[in-house]
């Protein structure tokens, strides 16, 4: 029984950094886009690099570790609106 208990640790912890790798990757090509745009973009160009529920995630993370900021009328920006 404790080694089920491992292996399912062990599953679960394979698949978190799995993700937090996939986050790394997405979060890489935001900033690229954001480049690629001028420093400004709306959610239409970002939604060939991931699936929604990704890259709302991962934007969510990155407004709270300050890397973004999203305006009032919803666009994306790499420094914070005035």
């Amino acid at each position: 029984m404790f080694q089920q208990e491992r292996n399912l640790v062990r599953s679960d912890t394979m698949k978190w950094k799995e993700i937090l790798k996939e986050d790394k990757e997405v979060e890489k090509k935001i900033l690229r886009e954001i480049e690629k745009e001028g420093g400004a973009l709306g959610m239409k160009n970002l939604k060939n690099i991931a699936d929604m529920e990704t890259l709302k995630r991962v934007l969510a993370g990155m407004e709270k570790k300050r890397t973004i900021f999203t305006h009032k009328d919803g666009d994306i920006y790499t420094h914070n609106p005035r």
